[in-house]
C-alpha cells in the first residue's frame, strides 16, 4: 500500500487510514472531549449516531440538527446568523462542509451532507429526553421528519402551494401537542378529515388527516399524545398535515409551521 496522503482524504478512506499519523490529526479537538456523562462511575461517550445522509434535507426538523449545529460552532466551523437549528438550513450545510474541509475532505467529500466518518469526528451529542415539564417538542410526529415542506407548488393544491408540512408515517403513529395550549376545534372536513386545533402562544396549529383523536377539547401540555396518524379527509397515504395560522385565521392565512 502506497504512503497515506492526508491532503487527499474522503469520507471512505479515512475510515481504513492505518492508527497513527491520522489519528493523531483528529486528537482532541472542542468537540471531541464534549458530550461525555457518568454513569456507573465512570466517563462514557454519550454521542448520535450516524442517522444516514438522507435525514439531512430541506425542512427536516429534529433537536440533533440543534446538536450538530452546536459542535460545528465548538469548532469554528458556524456559518450562522440565528440558530442553530431545529430545521435543517442553507447554514448548517456550508458549516458542515467548513467542517469537512477542516477535516482535509475534499470535492463531493465536502458538500455539506455529513457523511458516517466526519459524523463521529464531530461526536454530536444526544437529544435530551423529553421534559415532561412542557417544553417545547421536536415534532409534532416524534421521531418522523418533514416529508413534504411548506409552501412547495404544485397544481394539486387548490392555493397554487401547500400550506402546511407533512410527516409521513404509518397509521396509527402518535402525534403530539407541540406546544402547551388548549384543543378549541375538532372536526371532520371533505379536505382535511379528522382534524384537530391547538391554540398556543397566540395561533392556531391545525393537526389534519387523523384516523383518531385522543383529546378533543380542554387544555393539553406539549409533549402530549392528542390524536393519530391517518389518512382521512383528501389525502394520498397516511401522514399527518400540519398547519399553523394566526388565532382564528381561516384558510389561505396559513404562516411557517415552527412553534
Amino acid at each position: 500500500m502506497g504512503r497515506h496522503h492526508p491532503g487527499a482524504l474522503t469520507e471512505n478512506s479515512l475510515r481504513f487510514a492505518k492508527r497513527g499519523s491520522v489519528e493523531k490529526r483528529f486528537s482532541r479537538t472542542a468537540a471531541n472531549s464534549a458530550a461525555v456523562v457518568m454513569k456507573g462511575g465512570k466517563a462514557m461517550s454519550a454521542v448520535a449516531p450516524f442517522p444516514g445522509a438522507a435525514f439531512f434535507h430541506k425542512g427536516q426538523r429534529s433537536p440533533v440538527i440543534s446538536a450538530m449545529g452546536k459542535r460545528l460552532v465548538a469548532e469554528g466551523c458556524g456559518k450562522y446568523q440565528s440558530g442553530p437549528g431545529p430545521e435543517w438550513t442553507v447554514a448548517d450545510q456550508q458549516s458542515y462542509a467548513a467542517w469537512q474541509r477542516k477535516l482535509k475532505f475534499q470535492g463531493a467529500d465536502a458538500n455539506g451532507i455529513p457523511g458516517k466518518t466526519s459524523w463521529d469526528r464531530l461526536r454530536v451529542p444526544t437529544a435530551p429526553p423529553p421534559s415532561p415539564s412542557g417544553a417545547r417538542v421536536a415534532s409534532p410526529v416524534p421521531g418522523k421528519g418533514v416529508t413534504t415542506p411548506y409552501r412547495k407548488k404544485g397544481p394539486h393544491w387548490s392555493l397554487g402551494y401547500h400550506t402546511g408540512a407533512d410527516y409521513a408515517a404509518p397509521e396509527g403513529t402518535p402525534c403530539v401537542a407541540v406546544r402547551s395550549g388548549s384543543i378549541v376545534r375538532s372536526g371532520k372536513d371533505s379536505s382535511f378529515g379528522f382534524f384537530l386545533v391547538l391554540r398556543a402562544g397566540g395561533f392556531d396549529f391545525w393537526y389534519c388527516h387523523l384516523s383518531e383523536r385522543t383529546v378533543n377539547s380542554g387544555s393539553v401540555k406539549a409533549g402530549q399524545k392528542i390524536g393519530e396518524v391517518g389518512s382521512t379527509g383528501n389525502a394520498t397515504g397516511p401522514h399527518l398535515h400540519f398547519e399553523k395560522r394566526p388565532a382564528g385565521g381561516g384558510f389561505g392565512s396559513d404562516v411557517r409551521p415552527d412553534w
